[in-house]
């Protein structure tokens, strides 16, 4: 792997992960239960969960020296791999069971590096006969199995981390997640177990491994109570194959046993999804949330709405994760290392959208220095480009102050108007559980009626020394 290379993958990496966390305010009033949030895979480069793996795939391939990755896919998976490798000088065999019904075929048939194969009538037969062609042709085998299961675990581990993260490194109650081979159920249980082992959080959340009814190997072994893995006739399941469960019907599920444990493990359930309660639920929560996503991906929210109708979950936190749901505005608590301008601009551009509330620079540089450090960061993206940011500190006080300071909130001139700012205050909000202050001026009257809308009130006047000092 070249120095080049190095350099485009860790340009890749910002852009990859780190989805926002949104609270379904809408929702919760609708079911009549608190804190349900939905984690936005769709903000990911290619709008799928699936670019955290197709990353980790392709970073893997370079370092062993393989120019050519092979996969057997319904699409999903090789759309990923297609829109990442652009950046790359690495070739795709994609091999499908029929070009016709091939899942966001937009982004695999405009991609110059792809050959695309059509092979048996199963996902099955795929993944069988690219194994074999990477193998006889030295290509990288980048199909689910024993070979790449650190790799699938790994890369959606992070999501559970990311989420503990955002919740104040406090675990929810219980986590939706979608469940085709099985990796993301037990990628997330590999990350919330290293949480507790790290002793960041102190119980695991329940796990919901979400599914087609119609010929999942993992729901059916789980629906039997079986303590392992089943598997079903591929040939017989392919017939119930629609333009929702493609890439959910699976006869052998590869990373099953692992997920099947997980589900076990933390007191979970596998739930199988049929398309008319699949229909149902993604037009109820696009009546209440705007939030964009495909019907083919709402299963963990259908799972979520039978349950709470049922009467099965109660007050606490839970976070359905939804592969491709996305907001325009995506607000990030961003790293020092997440900066894709130099640290100097940084602090230049927050002090030009400041505009006459600014304050000296190095007064400016102190406060984001502390607040990377001890308190958070929170960028602002509208349709990927940064809009605003908020810059929160941490007081030395637990008790006789507020835990943290709202030292500077700011948006970019041309967005005024969008509610970016309310947006980021309402996160601020939610990061710091309310244990927060902020200064503002007297005479910014604006600014004092949105705090008051977000629920800040005056407790006294601040007063500052402008008398002269005697030395």
């Amino acid at each position: 792997m070249t120095e080049e290379d190095d350099q485009v993958l860790v340009n890749v990496k910002r852009r990859v992960g780190k989805t926002p966390l949104v609270r379904a305010r809408n929702l919760e009033k609708e079911l009549g239960i608190q804190n349900i949030y939905l984690k936005l895979e769709g903000n990911n480069p290619s709008g799928e969960r699936s670019d955290r793996l197709a990353y980790l795939i392709i970073k893997d391939a370079l370092s062993r020296g393989k120019d050519t990755i092979c996969l057997g896919t319904y699409g999903t998976m090789g759309a990923s791999l297609a829109f990442l490798s652009q950046n790359f000088d690495i070739n795709l065999v994609l091999y499908v069971p029929d070009k016709s019904t091939l899942l966001r075929a937009d982004l695999l048939e405009e991609a110059p590096n792809i050959r695309i194969i059509e092979h048996g009538t199963t996902y099955e037969d795929t993944v069988e006969k690219s194994r074999a062609e990477a193998e006889a042709r030295g290509w990288y085998n980048a199909n689910p199995g024993l070979q790449n299961n650190f790799l699938d675990l790994f890369a959606f581990s992070y999501i559970a981390r990311e989420i503990c993260e955002y919740l104040s490194d406090t675990c929810p109650d219980t986590v939706f997640c979608q469940m085709g081979n099985g990796a993301s159920v037990s990628g997330l249980h590999l990350g919330f177990k290293q949480m507790w082992m790290e002793d960041k959080v102190r119980r695991l959340p329940h796990l919901y491994g979400v599914s087609t009814s119609e010929g999942n190997a993992i729901v059916e072994s789980f629906k039997q109570r079986n303590d392992e893995m089943m598997e079903l006739d591929a040939e017989e399941i392919a017939s119930n194959r629609t333009e929702y469960n493609a890439d959910l019907i699976n006869a052998r599920c590869y990373n099953g046993q692992d997920a099947l444990n997980s589900l076990y493990a933390t007191d979970g359930m596998a739930m199988g999804i049929s398309d008319g309660e699949l229909l149902e639920s993604a037009e109820r929560l696009k009546a209440l949330e705007d939030i964009d996503f495909k019907v083919a991906n709402s299963y963990p929210l259908a799972a979520f709405f039978r349950e709470a109708d049922a009467g099965n979950l109660s007050d606490g936190t839970h976070v359905l994760v939804l592969n491709d749901g996305k907001v325009d505005l995506d607000i990030r608590v961003l790293e020092k290392d997440d900066l894709t301008i130099s640290f100097r601009r940084f602090l230049m551009k927050l002090d030009d959208w400041l505009i006459e509330f600014s304050d000296p620079l190095d007064e400016i540089e102190e406060a984001v220095d502390n607040a990377f450090n001890h308190g958070y960061v929170l960028g602002a993206f509208y349709q990927g480009m940064l809009a605003g940011i908020a810059i929160v500190s941490r007081s030395r006080f637990d008790t006789f102050f507020p835990r943290y300071h709202l030292s500077y909130i700011a948006t970019r001139q041309d967005t005024k108007g969008r509610g970016i700012a309310t947006e980021l205050l309402q996160q601020v909000i939610d990061l710091t559980r309310g244990d927060l202050s902020l200064h503002v001026e007297t005479d910014n009257e604006r600014a004092i009626k949105l705090y008051e809308k977000m629920g800040l009130r005056k407790k006294y006047y601040r007063m500052m020394y402008q008398g002269e000092v005697i030395t």
